[in-house]
């Protein structure tokens, strides 16, 4: 019996795969100049919920996801910086280091952690930066990968030996996936609190995320040096 299956998986894969634009502040850009302007990306905001296994510190496991991804950011915005000219509309800005940006932070607050729960802006102030990166990740945990992995394999099986619909279409599931993410990355004016650029999505996996950093630092208005 002939399936469609694995060509709608395929779709499926590619619709959730693709990125929609990033977004611009026109408005924002005709009235401020942010030429020369001093850029620190913040620890990213990080929380995991849903099933979570006995043995993992999801508490820890926050904190260190939130560095990785401040790390990846300012990373992203330096390897575009060292291996592309600066595009039409992208502003060469000063780059504040990730350790100065942390260390100014823990002379204000008991950890970074604190900083997840303030507005951008006036983390920003703290720093003494114009503009800063702001990143969200959310992720809700279903089940391990393994898990998800191998219920899917059990459907797909399944769909090749029950019988089709009345139309010859052949049994349609819902697959199974391991985590639901939610993640946004947006540029912030530190003196009006106005976002200047974002891009906000649901990726499949954290290798999406690393996809949607180093689009971020091509498409956003911000280059990290001249």
């Amino acid at each position: 019996m002939k399936t469609r299956l694995p060509a709608l998986i395929f779709i499926t894969l590619l619709i959730s795969s693709c990125y929609s634009g990033v977004y611009i502040n026109k408005t924002y850009l005709s009235n401020n100049s942010i030429n020369g302007k001093t850029l620190a990306v913040l620890p990213a905001d990080v929380y995991y919920s849903g099933k979570q296994p006995k043995q993992d510190d999801w508490y820890l496991q926050e904190q260190t996801a939130s560095r990785e991804l401040q790390a990846e950011v300012e990373q992203a915005l330096l390897d575009f910086k060292n291996s592309h000219p600066r595009r039409d509309k992208q502003y060469p800005v000063v780059m504040m280091s990730m350790d100065t940006v942390n260390k100014r932070l823990l002379t204000k607050m008991a950890d970074l952690r604190t900083a997840w729960t303030m507005p951008a802006d006036s983390v920003g102030r703290m720093l003494g930066a114009d503009l800063v990166i702001k990143v969200r990740m959310d992720r809700e945990r279903f089940m391990s990968q393994s898990s998800a992995t191998w219920t899917n394999i059990g459907l797909t099986l399944l769909s090749c030996v029950l019988p089709a619909d009345s139309e010859g279409n052949p049994p349609q599931f819902e697959y199974a996936k391991a985590n639901n993410f939610d993640y946004e990355i947006a540029l912030i004016s530190t003196k009006t609190g106005d976002t200047v650029s974002r891009y906000r999505f649901n990726p499949r996996n954290r290798e999406d995320i690393t996809g949607v950093n180093k689009k971020m630092a091509s498409k956003s208005v911000v280059f990290a040096g001249e």
